[in-house]
């Protein structure tokens, strides 16, 4: 007992006193590695880990001590040694598989398992043990290393040179590699990580993981393994297992005075969030003694190949068991890579239920750095690393460091850059140009010509212009870091109505380098453009296009107008951002001028003015027009990560409120405009865990005045008449007509509701299940008068796609409205939610 007390002070203090060191090889009877095998003292839970090659090394004070080597389905070995001074001491040891044996009982025909009573006790204690640590703290240290076994030539014709990434001419080599040393404390709901190292191969600046899973705890009913917004799965001692696992005793074998019992796990249906493995619970306090469960495809897992988890957990006192070690390993086969990787957590100085400093979770920071926490040198990581490196490791941060160098040289690095500038006909076609000078501190981008899937391209046709030419550039000149001073110019010309327009903004933009996503900007635009009537430019002009040339089906509604406008916005980094702007505007109405296309359809292209909107509307003539225009916007609970030399937010689990006004003000400058517009919406997504995600946006507005309202002031909903393809989620509505519904109503209001079970349900279809597509729900709803609603249903798939790019989705939707139309059809799009009308960047409409 003098002894281990005599150690756990040296190791808590940590000083550079007199101590020796035992090292070794841990290996089966065979003499086949026992990767991250556990050693430790006997009766503390300080120790070390192996290597993925068996090699450990721990260093103790002076002092008589048993060493114990530990690794899930081996026996302990255990070592007696006397260390006197400063020494190495030479020991390798070697496991035997753990014998079992299995309690004599009376079979009968159709009997249960004994597994399912022993189960039925941890999953009865799952909340006591769950609930046993009110507090927990532990010095921790995390490696993680990623490697590939195989590597292709290229990638969707971008050539890969595996030297590049740290890898042989055959593609083989380690590709990433971190060891990071924090402490990890948790009380209650607060959790706080403090990183006092952290070493990054090939990247000097690298700050590892922050929000890594410290404990991934399986006393949960839902274990979380891609953070908490993720579905999770279903823990084997789940207060619900017994419905979703199958359980078989292996048998059992005494430990230190605790009887183990090793029990198979299996997974009860296929494509259930559910682990397939071992785990081993003591018998009496029923708590989890070791664990080594996996995860793969027919368990959802849809990202990787597969993942498995190793747990290792060591008694403290009584009834309580503290985990020592946590191994994760993943499989990945994409695009020709093939890749392994390992994150290892080894825990240490482990206390329980003892006071932690309210201080400690104060200021909404959850993690934070030592101010040199990335500029440790190797000597402190050789006394603090509780695994030995590999050779090929040692070797690795060597070589990226040599290999960084050379990817930074600025010949090298003016080479590349002279060579990106080079302009490709494929590339302006679809992408536009970008030209970057020197240090990036000028660069000039401009939008694709004719092919790129976005409302920007220089050719365009519509029944008003004809064939129009608009070219748009963009000049971002970096004053210094995190400053910018940047130019938006566009250019337009219709060949049929032969207007010229041109536009240009200039604004500047910094941002927080202590703070980051604190940041301001402000600037001015002006000249004479064309918008579209609706300022969320429903309509992309590359498909307004295809559809006018080939089907005589004209949906663009624009008109021209100059301006002069001031903006300035404030986003604080806390969740709160508003925007202020002030615009003088002289409105032109359009009118077509032209019937050429590519169909037979005589019929002429619909009207430049919808036929609704003139009544709608107080009146559409040339006017002036002064709009004063406000945004603020907020979402509580946001934390913070504090790395070395700067702050960023991590989110927050509360909605984002967001209110808008704007006011035309009369008599300015001969201004007709007259009205006040209000706007308030409240938007989230809500992690339902095993039961998906469910996210809305609810939204309530109308006009305080409407004395002088034009067109382009009212209430558009954001409609889509576009064939196939889906306009943004949660703000949009898939088959609105774009202004059948516009209006000045008092008070209107809108709803978004989408609810995505993200395996729920669609794991039991056939044909969706192999596939891991997902089934969502929702509908749109916009309500102003009797007279004036909008509603429509959908039913999706998302999740569409391969691994890592699960990016597509789409619905079914139906429509109902207060003009008795019945909409129906498909739309294509992009999966996830996107909120993006609350964080405009400027209030553009170009």
């Amino acid at each position: 007992m003098k002894n281990t007390l005599l150690f756990l002070l040296f190791a808590f203090m940590g000083t550079h006193a007199m101590a020796g060191v035992i090292k070794g090889h841990a290996a089966d009877t065979k003499g086949e590695a026992l990767s991250y095998a556990t050693i430790y003292v006997e009766g503390t839970t300080t120790g070390a880990n192996a290597n993925a090659s068996g090699d450990y090394e721990l260093t103790i004070a002076p002092g008589l001590y048993t060493v114990i080597c530990q690794y899930v389905g081996y026996k302990q070995a255990r070592y007696s040694v006397t260390i006197k001074g400063d020494e190495t001491v030479i020991h390798n040891f070697f496991l035997a598989t753990q014998g079992l044996e299995m309690k004599e009982v009376v079979v009968k025909a159709n009997a249960e398992d004994p597994a399912y009573a022993i189960m039925r006790s941890a999953i009865k204690k799952r909340k006591f043990h769950a609930d046993q640590i009110s507090s927990f703290q532990t010095n921790m240290y995390l490696k993680c290393i990623g490697r590939s076994r195989q590597m292709p030539k290229k990638v969707m014709g971008q050539k890969i040179n595996a030297q590049d990434i740290g890898a042989d001419s055959n593609g083989k080599g380690i590709i990433y590699l971190l060891e990071e040393d924090a402490d990890y404390y948790v009380q209650g709901e607060h959790e706080r990580t403090v990183v006092h190292s952290v070493r990054e191969s090939g990247n000097p600046g690298g700050v590892g993981f922050s929000q890594f899973p410290s404990v991934i705890s399986f006393y949960d009913n839902n274990v979380s393994l891609f953070g908490r917004s993720s579905r999770g799965y279903i823990s084997p001692v789940n207060d619900l297992a017994l419905n979703y696992y199958k359980y078989k005793l292996e048998g059992q074998f005494e430990e230190q005075g605790h009887t183990v019992y090793k029990i198979k796990v299996i997974q009860k249906r296929a494509y259930e969030p559910c682990f397939n493995g071992y785990i081993y619970i003591t018998e009496g306090e029923w708590a989890i003694h070791s664990i080594n469960l996996a995860l793969t495809k027919e368990s959802g897992l849809d990202k990787m190949d597969t993942m498995k988890v190793d747990q290792l957990y060591l008694p403290y006192k009584d009834d309580t068991w503290v985990i020592k070690s946590q191994v994760i390993y993943v499989t990945l086969k994409i695009f020709g890579f093939d890749i392994i990787g390992s994150a290892v957590t080894v825990y240490n100085r482990q206390k329980v239920n003892e006071p932690i400093a309210d201080t400690m979770f104060s200021k909404k920071v959850t993690s934070s750095y030592d101010k040199i926490a990335n500029k440790k040198d190797t000597a402190y990581w050789t006394e603090n690393r509780p695994i030995p490196l590999e050779a090929d490791e040692k070797k690795d941060f060597v070589v990226k460091d040599s290999i960084r160098k050379v990817i930074e040289d600025p010949r090298r690095v003016d080479s590349l850059r002279r060579k990106g500038n080079k302009p490709s006909p494929v590339g302006l076609l679809i992408s536009g140009y970008t030209y970057t000078g020197k240090e990036k501190r000028n660069v000039f981008t401009t939008n694709s010509v004719l092919l790129g899937l976005s409302e920007d391209n220089m050719v365009n046709f519509n029944a008003v212009e004809g064939f129009n030419i608009a070219p748009k550039v963009n000049w971002r000149h970096m004053v210094d870091t995190g400053k910018y001073i940047i130019t938006d110019m566009a250019a337009r010309y219709g060949f049929t109505n032969t207007h010229f327009n041109a536009i240009g903004r200039v604004y500047y933009t910094a941002t927080d380098q202590a703070w980051r996503s604190r940041s301001w900007m402000g600037g001015v635009e002006g000249g004479k453009y064309v918008f579209q009537y609706n300022p969320d430019n429903p309509v992309l002009q590359w498909f307004n296009t295809y559809a006018s040339l080939f089907y005589k089906e004209n949906d663009l509604r624009i008109y021209e107008r100059w301006e002069g406008s001031a903006f300035l916005r404030r986003n604080y980094g806390n969740g709160l951002i508003w925007l202020a702007k002030a615009s003088f505007q002289k409105r032109l109405p359009l009118s077509n001028n032209t019937e050429y296309n590519f169909s037979s359809v005589d019929a002429p292209y619909k009207s430049n003015l919808p036929a609704n909107l003139p009544a709608v509307a107080t009146a559409w003539e040339e006017h002036n027009a002064m709009i004063l225009y406000g945004m603020i916007s907020y979402k509580p609970g946001i934390t913070y990560t504090q790395y070395p030399d700067y702050k960023t937010p991590n989110g927050s689990s509360w909605p984002r409120l967001t209110l808008s006004y704007e006011k035309g003000v009369a008599g300015v400058l001969e201004s007709k405009t007259d009205f006040d517009k209000w706007r308030f919406s409240i938007q989230d997504d809500v992690s339902l865990r095993l039961f998906g995600r469910f996210s809305y946006n609810f939204v309530v507005g109308g006009f305080l005045n409407s004395k002088y309202v034009s067109i382009p002031d009212l209430m558009h909903l954001y409609g889509n008449r576009g064939v196939g393809y889906a306009n943004p989620y949660m703000q949009s509505f898939q088959f609105a007509q774009y202004y059948d519904f516009s209006n000045k109503e008092p008070i209107y209001g809108e709803a978004h509701v989408e609810y995505h079970l993200n395996g729920l349900l669609s794991n039991k279809i056939p044909l969706l299940r192999p596939a891991q597509w997902y089934l969502l729900f929702g509908g749109n709803a916009f309500y102003a008068s009797d007279h004036n609603y909008y509603t429509e249903a959908f039913v999706g798939i998302d999740n569409i796609g391969w691994k890592l790019l699960r990016i597509l989705r789409v619905d079914f939707v139906q429509s109902w409205d207060s003009n008795r139309g019945h909409n129906s059809g498909i739309r294509f799009g992009l999966s996830g939610a996107t909120f993006t009308r609350a964080v405009n960047v400027s209030h553009s409409e170009w």
